[in-house]
């Protein structure tokens, strides 16, 4: 492993774990729902502190659909009375007020059986796909049974951020509730014993509220319109120390120690705290990303994501959340930062990640882990802590060294997106993605349809990136030599940075998202490649048939639209070297 620059080592030695934790402390000394006073406090303390430090700071006001869970009861009618607790969630519906009474059924971890009608038990976290299944299966309330002695708050919309005429129908019609395990498993010992009906009562207040959106931007010396969008949320659920406070005062102290070496950054950043993340499922950046799109699609390099530092019994590193082109980048900071070399992993739908259509490269999600085998005794839910999403997520959840070395790796990876001469985005692990992920569709689809242009393609594609980034070595090489950069050097350096910038621009929206670059995709898993994946069906379908004849023409074209966009990306550098060279 190389070690780190000198200088890198320096500026990290500078993080103070006393000011993060009091940050920490301040911000989750209250609870912070979505719209709330409590909220409001803390956006007018980074106003306070980003002034203070030299930023150039806004509090935007903007309108934004949020969904607050009120009240919920769940009461065994038969064959005993029992209450049993429970809570609510963002986006589920209210009951009457008499509440709604039906009998109950057990699916687990899933299952076919008849649901309609009846309130359907599951094990697992209540999250935006299961429970519109289960809608959608008929089903007229829904219980789920988490893992650990807390149930977690969750927000089940479907829709990613404010709803359109056209996904405005996917709001859940029913009521959801979640139990903690103890009363999961009383539950399910009622139900092994015979018929279980139930009344359940549900009270969520969804409407649109006024929501702040806090930036902050500190512009760099040689490229001042460039910036890293560094961005979590500041709402949260409960106190939320660990899930967001933490990762609000990483963000704070980011700031200021950028703010102390401003003279050295060559790149700005901009700091983002959005509302409506936990209560209007990213509603703060999907407003931000559909109303200053032209600004982020020319100026932001990358989105770089807070949120969940520090947690308490977080001290694995096995991962980095990303896109391929930001792994490098990522290792190498939690290398520095933590003394891990984690392996990749391609970066999910969640986390504000509202910013696909655009085509910006996502880095981090969770930057450490408690161990595996806690998760699964605990959560059910991979990376995050046992106190994630409960009234337990307070401020003595808080690792202070955890959270010091997380916030270490965060500021070596801003540290080296704003002062690298050549943007550290490595394409080449971007093309081995494309190449792989192409040929495991291709496998599937067998004999019933041809990958062969677009594969073509993205080896084309990969010849290319390996010379840009060969490119990009070379002319980083000369800016360690003695005296200032030359005017030549430096156009050298801007051209590339426009190329890497440029190539996320046309591929990130292909490799990512299923609608197009100024829409939102909705809020459940997205495979790769996601308008070319139903080529894989083809192979299960009779040729002569009109399914396989109106799907194969459909696949053609998602075909081109890949083949289109790696030629493009290859192209590009092509351009790209002739004019270095000319």
């Amino acid at each position: 492993m190389e070690p780190p620059e000198t200088r890198e080592l320096e500026i990290l030695e500078e993080i103070s774990t006393d000011r993060l934790m009091a940050d920490a402390a301040r911000i989750a000394a209250q609870d912070r729902l979505s719209g709330s006073p409590g909220e409001a406090r803390a956006v007018d303390y980074f106003r306070e502190v980003m002034t203070g430090l030299g930023f150039e700071v806004e509090i935007l006001r903007t309108e934004g659909l949020i969904s607050l869970p009120r009240s919920a009861s769940l009461t065994v009618l038969s064959p005993e009375r029992v209450e049993l607790p429970c809570l609510t969630h963002s986006a589920a519906a209210s009951t009457p007020p008499e509440g709604l009474e039906a009998e109950l059924v057990y699916l687990g971890g899933g299952g076919e059986a008849p649901v309609e009608g009846r309130i359907v038990m599951r094990d697992g976290l209540a999250s935006p796909a299961p429970t519109w299944e289960m809608e959608q299966r008929g089903a007229a309330g829904q219980i789920w049974v988490n893992a650990g002695n807390l149930p977690h708050n969750m927000c089940l919309s479907t829709v990613w951020g404010q709803p359109t005429p056209e996904t405005a129908h996917r709001f859940l019609r029913t009521p959801v509730v979640s139990l903690a395990r103890p009363a999961g498993e009383r539950l399910k010992s009622l139900l092994a014993a015979g018929p279980v009906r139930l009344r359940l009562k549900t009270e969520v207040w969804t409407g649109f509220a006024d929501l702040p959106l806090a930036l902050a931007t500190l512009r760099g010396q040689v490229e001042p319109d460039k910036y890293v969008l560094v961005n979590g949320h500041v709402d949260s659920w409960h106190r939320g120390a660990y899930d967001n406070a933490t990762g609000n005062a990483c963000m704070l102290e980011l700031a200021r120690l950028a703010a102390g070496h401003r003279a050295e950054l060559r790149r700005g950043l901009r700091v983002a705290w959005w509302s409506g993340h936990s209560h209007g499922r990213y509603a703060g950046s999907t407003w931000y990303a559909d109303h200053h799109w032209a600004d982020l699609e020319r100026n932001a390099i990358v989105h770089f994501n807070v949120d969940c530092p520090g947690g308490r019994g977080a001290t694995e590193y096995p991962i980095v959340e990303c896109s391929a082109e930001c792994f490098a980048l990522g290792r190498g900071a939690v290398e520095a930062g933590a003394g891990r070399s984690p392996r990749y992993k391609r970066i999910g739908r969640s986390g504000d990640n509202s910013f696909w259509g655009i085509g910006l490269p996502t880095l981090f999600q969770i930057p450490s882990r408690p161990p595996q085998e806690q998760v699964k005794r605990d959560t059910l839910i991979p990376g995050l802590t046992w106190f994630w999403h409960t009234e337990a997520d307070t401020i003595d959840q808080v690792d202070p060294a955890v959270l010091t070395k997380d916030a270490r790796i965060y500021l070596a990876a801003l540290w080296r997106l704003c002062t690298a001469p050549v943007l550290p985005l490595d394409f080449r692990a971007t093309a081995e993605e494309f190449l792989s992920l192409l040929s495991d569709l291709q496998n599937k689809a067998g004999s019933a349809f041809d990958l062969s242009p677009a594969l073509e393609q993205a080896g084309r594609f990969q010849a290319r990136a390996a010379e840009l980034e060969r490119a990009g070595r070379a002319v980083a090489a000369r800016f360690s030599g003695p005296g200032r950069p030359g005017e030549e050097l430096e156009r050298a350096a801007r051209c590339l940075d426009g190329c890497l910038m440029k190539l996320s621009r046309i591929l990130i929206p292909v490799g990512y998202s299923a609608v197009d670059r100024f829409g939102m995709d909705l809020a459940v898993p997205i495979p790769p490649l996601p308008r070319l994946q139903p080529a894989a069906g083809l192979a299960g379908l009779e040729r002569t048939g009109r399914a396989f004849k109106f799907l194969e023409r459909q696949m053609v074209r998602e075909r081109n639209r890949v083949e289109q966009a790696l030629a493009r990306a290859a192209e590009l550098i092509e351009e790209t070297l002739a004019r270095l060279e000319a």
